[in-house]
């Protein structure tokens, strides 16, 4: 090959080395953060068509260069999106996704590849670019190995692929220092130093991490100054105005990049980066929903975290590199024998050490955040593994009919092979995954989820299909971690996230799909993780022996135990309409005021009758104080799509003259044609419990009795109910009634209709008397109670006419009547048993 060509197609076999493992595929998957940048580069690109250029600070990252490749995707594929959107879009949420869906045949997922092409096309072309410097910095065969080490780095590639600040503040950063050291240590032509600053400038307007070059280069240009102050070469002052003077038109010649290339910087520049401060201080402060770390969700996983990050997130071969190289540095040999060289190489491992610090700073932390310091370890792996072939090509030079060429090819060849084995391979073997990658030296992917933060959205497209072959799948409602993006890009149906509203959301869709860091960081509490993971999903999906993502079907499921609402009195109507949970502002109320009471109904079928609902509160004796009816949530119970739920909300106005009491809500549907109600039965059932109407909360009007003594501590039945006061005689009469009173105060909501028991025993525990009903004869039953509130239930318990003189103990319990199961009982803490001994008294 002539001599001419060989430096253009080593460059091209370097870019296609680069490009080809990044750009496949840009549309297999989506991570979280992309669908904001996407809505991002779209108000910029909105921004500058429209002159609003204070509207291109979207971001503290800020992400400029995210956003103009964003803005190149919409060029190519939308280039009249400026004129036809309707403004600047929100980004929490997916405004823009929904107005493309109606607005344009271009999909957001097209265009987020679009933007992701000219991400990865700038990536390549800066690590390709990285070879120049290198070559001047550490020769021609360590250059292409280095740039071969950071192009096929698995983490490296990961998030090169992406629509996001870290794969091109990591290429910007790198190519930046390399410049710079280029301009540092051989020669000090202007053209490095120059180029140096245009690339910082590019990284600055990435993301504000690239900042940690100008510590850097403080400090290598102090050495510098340092080293010649100390030399004795005679125009010692003029060098150190060159060392000190290149130093400043580097950071200007970034100022001046970063300034002419974002417009916000324009018209208000102070401003934009009082704005970048004050937003990155809040940004770095800690993480919205957690991290995970050793096992554990933590919210700042400290010192160690970097470090073991980075040996969970580098390869075989860099590990090995850089330990051949401190063999190297310690032996004083190749590739580190002369001074030029430790300089050189120094300089890269005080930039990573730096940077992987000056992050430790911060709580907020993520393995990708250190990105740029991998490339540096990279280099100097390279260096390594040159060392070794350099041994090799000593050994092998040896043996007989050997020649220096040959050996030395052979050695190259060896070499090259070790990388793509060591290095590249094993990234490679996770397209398009390239996240799913962990060191096979530390455990790989059995050991990283015990370890770290796994997963980013890879993995939620494959979820995505499998619900697109269930039936009906564009009517498919799904509830999931990551929803926005990484599910909805390739999703037919409506998709909702878990952590957003109520859990009745769950009851209100198809599916839920839960994902591996969501578990992990016990998202959104540990109680749901827990509930979930006791279930069985219908599909897991997993790769790289990594599970990624959980699918439940949620079609028949009721709301689990811990979710603290109203649902106790949940049922179904004549299999056509559920009540699956209820609420009301305050248990209490006085006279003239007015309660919010919201039930929660859910569409069991298809109804051909626009039902009424009917809701009432009645008092003991059936008396009517309050009611209410219509359209359940004001609509047609025809047009009510299947298993939708609508909280269906009364304002209850208490009459001003109402007598001071318990009252009940009881709710009921009917046939407006034909009067005729639903049937009641208990959910997912078909024994009917009422014929008319389901009882569903008390609420109390007014202030209870008082009742004396009190009793303290009070007596604790389980969680769920208090015995605070009790009034009883000191005497009972034979064939009298023994008249009890007794306060009870609600703690928790009970799912059960306990019975309560009142036993009066003898000295010797022989049962005398007793009486067994539910509170307040069946009208006050214990699931109904409301937590706060006062119930006051009086006794009258018939005494034998032939009860013996003496001393009476009575017990008192509350029991399960379906199995007598009692409740446990304690006081001040302590358990007693299953009853209370609550006084005595004395026959006559």
């Amino acid at each position: 090959m002539r001599p001419s060509l060989r430096t253009p197609v080593l460059l091209l076999v370097l870019f296609l080395a680069t490009w080809i493992p990044r750009v496949l595929a840009l549309d297999a998957f989506v991570t979280y953060d992309e669908r904001k940048w996407l809505a991002r580069s779209a108000n910029f690109y909105q921004a500058i068509t429209h002159g609003d250029l204070a509207d291109t600070f979207q971001r503290e990252h800020p992400g400029v260069t995210v956003m103009w490749a964003g803005t190149l995707g919409f060029l190519r594929l939308f280039p009249t999106y400026p004129q036809q959107a309707p403004g600047q879009f929100t980004w929490e949420r997916e405004h823009l996704e929904d107005w493309l869906h109606q607005h344009s045949a271009v999909t957001p997922l097209q265009l987020l590849a679009a933007g992701r092409w000219w991400v990865v096309l700038m990536i390549a072309l800066a690590i390709t670019a990285s070879y120049f410097p290198l070559r001047r910095l550490f020769g021609a065969c360590a250059a292409v190995l280095a740039t071969l080490f950071i192009a096929w780095d698995p983490f490296i590639i990961a998030l090169s692929r992406q629509l996001h600040p870290d794969g091109l503040v990591f290429s910007f950063t790198f190519l930046a220092l390399l410049l710079f050291l280029t301009w540092l240590y051989d020669g000090q032509k202007w053209r490095y130093l120059l180029t140096a600053g245009l690339v910082m400038g590019l990284a600055w307007l990435t993301k504000t991490p690239a900042i940690f070059l100008v510590p850097t280069g403080l400090i290598l240009i102090g050495v510098e100054i340092v080293s010649v102050h100390q030399s004795k070469i005679v125009n010692r002052k003029s060098k150190i105005k060159n060392l000190i003077t290149g130093y400043v038109l580097w950071g200007v010649i970034a100022t001046l990049i970063f300034i002419s290339l974002w417009p916000a910087m324009w018209v208000n520049p102070l401003g934009t980066l009082g704005r970048m401060t004050v937003e990155m201080e809040d940004y770095v402060g800690g993480h919205v929903n957690g991290n995970y770390f050793l096992g554990q969700p933590v919210d700042d996983p400290g010192v160690i975290f970097y470090p073991i990050a980075y040996l969970w997130r580098t390869t075989p071969a860099v590990l090995i590199g850089l330990l051949a190289l401190l063999i190297v540095a310690w032996r004083n040999v190749w590739s580190l024998a002369d001074v030029a060289s430790r300089k050189r190489a120094l300089a890269l491992l005080i930039f990573a050490v730096l940077f992987i610090a000056g992050m430790t700073i911060g709580a907020k932390k993520f393995d990708r955040y250190i990105l740029p310091a991998f490339p540096a370890f990279d280099v100097l792996a390279a260096l390594g593994w040159l060392a070794i072939a350099r041994q090799l090509t000593g050994w092998l030079n040896q043996r007989p009919a050997a020649t220096l060429r040959r050996t030395q090819l052979a050695t190259g060849a060896l070499i090259l092979i070790v990388t793509f084995v060591l290095q590249g391979l094993p990234g490679f073997l996770h397209y398009p995954y390239y996240l799913t990658y962990f060191n096979p030296l530390t455990g790989g992917s059995s050991t990283a989820p015990r370890v770290l933060f796994v997963g980013w959205g890879e993995g939620l497209d494959a979820a995505a299909r499998w619900l697109n072959q269930q039936p009906d799948a564009a009517k498919l409602r799904v509830v999931a971690w990551y929803a926005d993006g990484p599910l909805s890009y390739f999703f037919k149906g409506q998709t909702t996230g878990l952590g957003n509203g109520s859990p009745l959301l769950w009851l209100d869709t198809d599916y839920a799909v839960l994902y591996a860091n969501q578990w992990q960081r016990q998202i959104p509490d540990q109680a749901t993780v827990n509930y979930f993971a006791a279930q069985s999903p219908v599909q897991v999906i997993r790769f790289g022996g990594l599970e990624l993502a959980r699918i439940y079907d949620m079609r028949d499921t009721l709301l689990p135990d811990f979710i603290d609402i109203g649902k106790a009195s949940a049922a179904d109507f004549g299999a056509k309409i559920r009540l699956a949970a209820y609420t009301f502002d305050q248990p209490t109320v006085q006279p003239g005021a007015t309660v919010q009471a919201t039930f929660y109904l859910q569409s069991l079928a298809k109804m051909d009758v626009n039902y009424n609902v009917l809701v009432r509160l009645v008092a003991p004796d059936g008396t009517e104080l309050w009611r209410e009816e219509g359209w359940p949530w004001g609509a047609a119970t025809q047009d009510w799509p299947l298993r939708e739920i609508r909280p269906d909300g009364h304002k209850v106005t208490i009459p001003a003259n109402a007598k001071p009491g318990l009252y009940k809500f009881t709710l009921s549907f009917y046939d407006p044609a034909t009067l005729t109600n639903l049937p009641v039965t208990a959910v997912k059932s078909d024994p009917v419990l009422d014929a008319q109407t389901r009882d569903v909360a008390l609420l109390r009007v007014g202030a209870p009795p008082d009742v004396q003594p009190k009793v303290t501590p009070p007596w604790q039945f389980d969680q769920f109910f208090a015995l605070s006061g009790i009034t009883m005689p000191a005497q009972g009469q034979p064939g009298a009634n023994l008249a009890l009173r007794l306060q009870w105060d609600s703690l928790k909501r009970a799912a059960t209709d306990y019975t309560t028991f009142v036993h009066v025993v003898d000295a010797t525990g022989k049962l005398v008397a007793q009486q067994d009903r539910p509170p307040l004869d069946g009208f006050a039953a214990t699931r109904l109670w409301e937590p706060g509130q006062r119930i006051v239930d009086d006794y009258a318990i018939p005494l034998p006419a032939d009860l013996p003189a003496g001393q009476y103990t009575v017990q008192l319990g509350l029991y399960k009547p379906v199995d007598g199961s009692r409740l446990p009982v304690a006081q001040n803490g302590q358990t007693v048993g299953d009853f209370a001994v609550i006084g005595s008294f004395r026959a006559p």
